[in-house]
């Protein structure tokens, strides 16, 4: 179960990832039994964007969000374009 700082920190992440201008839109999915995650996320780009680039902008929200707040989220993600 999450706790209430978690779900403030998931909040700030999804905010963040939702301002993406590559991200036409985000889902909260289910994290397979064999990931151990806070947060599973499935990601639609916009055309002409690459996954991997957006990957490491979501890699730089969640060092942003450790460095300010000292919590490491772990996020599951899958991409569609």
């Amino acid at each position: 179960m999450a706790t209430v700082k978690n779900i403030i920190l998931i909040t700030e992440f999804l905010d963040k990832v939702s301002n993406l201008k590559e991200v036409e839109d985000r889902k909260i999915i289910n994290i397979p039994d064999d990931v151990e995650a806070d947060i599973g996320l499935k990601i639609k780009l916009k055309k002409g964007y690459d996954w991997l680039d957006v990957q490491h902008k979501i890699n730089d929200i969640i060092w942003e969000i450790f460095e300010n707040k000292g919590e490491l989220l772990a996020v599951y993600e899958e991409f569609e374009e």
